[in-house]
């Protein structure tokens, strides 16, 4: 190896500055898959090549691990996929052992005080990636406490006259470990002074000095939007319980190689004029957007005309290209809701500023105990002044603090305790540079919406009627148009309240209303069922006439049933004969359907006095049940007798018959045989009056003559 004696390792000489200070390589498959055999790859450990020409050499140190025996393996993938170094054990000695921190240090150069590298000659430029497998624990699974860390590691890439190139090892998702973290306060050593850099999309190169924080393991991320990203982007900002970090930008151990990632330019970027494109269906509005070169733009949507920032406003932030094909413009779609969710009216003006922000970072990193150093970040490239540090630790609890200001402290920006850190994902981000176009304006137009329940009576019996009837007001309506799908209705105005007036002859059908504006036109109707219904079919029956000493009696005899009785229109149920007194009464059966439809049917009822209504009763004293159809059955004569009943017992006081019915009569015999001749006593009760009604017991003898 002819590698000069100025050796530019990357590896624990980044991470680890000075000697006694703490940082390890972690492979923690409880956690993520960073590092690990067939990794997606946002959790790779990449290694670039830019041609056949160039070479790498890497090596590692002592496995730490709470099971030091375990078997670790690596394998080198190249770009597209293929395996070219392993699977084959991690060295423990030997070549591709790092065995102190002066060898790691010195890079792959044993003469000087390296170590003895694993070297590998590319076949294709690109992206390698160095991938780690230990097993599961014995239940096949792995656990908190089943991680491996290198206390060393070095890769070196060297071009084809054996000058090494920094920049070229990168990840989206590295994970690293301090040592142990105390519970109370943090120690003065596990510490963590590495320093990594950060690459944007748009190609901008921050620097992050994690400036001695303390994590034991800890993962570090880097994405532009923080710990979600819903397009919300207050609450994708903010800091959150649990693992939340989204691999996007490459994180390199040095600053990335500008021939390989070139610097890009902090310059206006938006070409005026911006397009926009409005859908009446939904309010929302779609922003044409044209830019010289790719990057991220920040939109603030002003809905509230107060100036300065307010809830109601809304904040869009869009990556956008240079050449994004088509009409060379970037299509930017906004829902037409405002900051808090609710639909823009149609109509609205409302003012739009649009931001090109340059170098959009955001850091969420997750289980870092204790930060009370604070970061500190510079800018790398394009130079520029130190940018501001933000966060939002809200929903980590009363200890989360928030800096939507700006941090530029250059101590260290962004503090917290083991509270607010442990096994959470906190989230800073800053940008370096941004150019704002002027602003301009433009209109919401939305459809009407559909109008809610229809209010009104619906349901008619005969024609010959007006009706009135109302919505609420409609949001985005200027104006309303109502119409009736039936025949012989007249509507008289068009607004949230109409009246209808339907003719004699008019056909049941279906009234609708929608709302309208100019803008938009018709929006969706709502509707109400108009109904003409027949009267119901009302009969009457019962007897027609009454004595005017009868009982009170229930009136009947209407139908449908269920409906109303009246007495020479006064409601009733009963008919009293001696209330109503004698002559002619009218009674009305009235009936109310399910529609509501009437109808009714009238019959008379007339109280008759006079001897036709006199009660008589009398009793003969002997009868001869013989057969001769004469004076066969005792039974006595009766008129206008209610309530009656009759028993009659023999001489030894048995009951030998018993009827209630003034009707039937006794045939001389008990229990189907012959009774013997002789007297026999009975005792008949009736009504002897009717109004009021009296009870009168009658006794006797009847003789039985065989």
């Amino acid at each position: 190896m002819l590698i000069p004696l100025m050796v530019f390792s990357e590896g624990t000489k980044q991470i680890v500055p000075f000697d006694g200070r703490k940082g390890t390589l972690c492979i923690d498959k409880s956690r993520n898959d960073f590092g690990f055999f067939n990794a997606a790859p946002e959790f790779r450990l990449n290694i670039y090549v830019a041609n056949i020409t160039e070479k790498f050499y890497f090596g590692l140190g002592k496995i730490t691990q709470n099971d030091s025996t375990v078997e670790v393996h690596y394998q080198l993938k190249d770009p597209a996929g293929n395996i070219v170094i392993g699977p084959s054990l991690v060295p423990r000695s030997g070549q591709g052992f790092i065995n102190t921190y002066a060898e790691a240090v010195n890079g792959p150069l044993p003469a000087t005080g390296g170590y003895n590298p694993i070297g590998h000659t590319p076949s294709m430029p690109g992206n390698y990636s160095l991938e780690f497998y230990y097993p599961p624990d014995s239940d096949t699974t792995y656990t908190y406490w089943s991680y491996i860390n290198f206390n060393y590691f070095d890769i070196t890439v060297v071009n084809s006259a054996n000058q090494p190139i920094t920049g070229r090892v990168w990840s989206k998702a590295w994970q690293f470990n301090c040592g142990p973290v105390p519970i109370f306060g943090p120690p003065t050593t596990s510490r963590f002074y590495g320093t990594m850099y950060i690459l944007s999309d748009d190609s901008i190169v921050t620097s992050l000095n994690c400036n001695g924080f303390v994590g034991g393991t800890f993962s570090i991320s880097s994405n532009q939007w923080g710990c979600s990203s819903t397009g919300n982007i207050a609450y994708d900002r903010q800091s959150r319980p649990g693992f939340h970090t989204i691999p996007q930008y490459k994180v390199f151990l040095s600053d990335p190689d500008s021939t390989i990632f070139p610097t890009g330019k902090a310059m206006p970027g938006i070409i005026l004029p911006v397009n926009t494109t409005t859908y009446c269906a939904t309010g929302s509005v779609d922003l044409g957007i044209k830019v010289t070169q790719d990057g991220i733009i920040e939109i603030l949507v002003e809905i509230d005309p107060n100036p300065g920032a307010d809830p109601r406003d809304v904040k869009i932030n869009a990556n956008v290209l240079s050449n994004p094909g088509g009409n060379g413009f970037n299509t930017i779609h906004w829902n037409g809701n405002d900051g808090l969710g609710n639909p823009v009216g149609n109509g609205v003006l409302v003012t739009a500023t649009i931001r090109f922000i340059h170098g959009i970072t955001h850091l969420p990193i997750y289980d870092i105990e204790y930060n009370d150093n604070g970061y500190i970040v510079e800018v790398v490239r394009p130079p520029g002044v130190k940018p501001d540090i933000y966060w939002d630790d809200s929903p980590l609890g009363d200890l989360g603090t928030v800096d939507l200001n700006g941090c530029n402290d250059l101590m260290g920006c962004h503090f917290w305790d083991i509270v607010t850190g442990d096994t959470n994902t906190i989230n800073s981000w800053w940008y370096v540079a941004s150019s704002t176009v002027p602003s301009f304006t433009f209109k919401v137009y939305r459809t009407p919406a559909t109008p809610g329940k229809i209010g009104g009576d619906p349901t008619f019996c005969e024609g010959g009627l007006s009706r009135t009837y109302t919505i609420r007001h409609v949001a985005n309506a200027t104006s309303y148009t109502w119409s009736y799908s039936g025949t012989g209705a007249t509507i008289v105005n068009n607004d949230t309240a109409t009246t209808v007036t339907f003719s004699q002859s008019a056909t049941s059908g279906t009234l609708s209303v929608s709302g309208y504006n100019q803008e938009c036109g018709e929006g969706q109707a709502a509707t109400i069922s108009v109904n003409f219904y027949p009267p119901p079919q009302v009969s009457l029956a019962g007897p027609d006439s009454v004595c005017f000493n009868e009982a009170s009696f229930a009136l009947s005899g209407g139908t449908p049933q269920g409906g109303e009785y009246s007495i020479d229109g006064s409601k009733m149920t009963n008919f009293d004969p001696a209330l109503q007194g004698a002559g002619d009464h009218q009674i009305v059966y009235h009936y109310t359907d399910l529609h509501g439809c009437e109808n009714s049917d009238t019959s008379r009822m007339f109280v008759k006095t006079g001897k036709e209504c006199e009660i008589v009763i009398w009793v003969p004293n002997a009868f001869s049940p013989n057969g001769d159809r004469l004076n066969d059955i005792f039974r006595p004569f009766t008129a206008n007798v209610r309530e009656f009943s009759m028993n009659i017992f023999n001489r030894d006081g048995e009951l030998v018959f018993s009827t209630a019915d003034p009707e039937t009569g006794w045939d001389g015999t008990f229990r189907g045989s012959m009774c013997p001749a002789g007297n026999y006593a009975f005792i008949i009760v009736y009504q002897s009056s009717m109004a009021p009604p009296e009870n009168t017991t009658l006794t006797g003898n009847v003789v039985l003559v065989r």
